[in-house]
């Protein structure tokens, strides 16, 4: 029996039906977004998230919470926003 691949378009369409389930997508897909578009900064500003962190006086893991889409403080966005490393988009 051949496993039945799924493409993630179904997917996706199959879970967000509901208008509350949608949102709850978009949202999730924008803060996705939003972290990749950050990592990519730092990447081409040749900083370690360490290098970003100390910058920022931040610990490295507010750095990889961010990255990694979780949410954060705006205290610690500001910190971030506020270092003058070259991250800019």
């Amino acid at each position: 029996m051949t496993p039945r691949t799924l493409k993630i378009e179904d997917l996706i369409a199959k879970y967000t039906v509901h208008p509350e389930a949608k949102a709850q997508f978009d949202q999730g897909k924008v803060r996705l977004m939003n972290a990749y578009q950050f990592m990519k900064a730092r990447d081409a500003a040749g900083l370690s998230q360490r290098d970003l962190a100390a910058a920022a006086g931040v610990p490295q893991r507010e750095i990889a919470r961010v990255e990694l889409g979780e949410r954060t403080s705006l205290d610690t966005l500001s910190k971030i926003g506020s270092t003058s490393t070259g991250v800019e988009e």
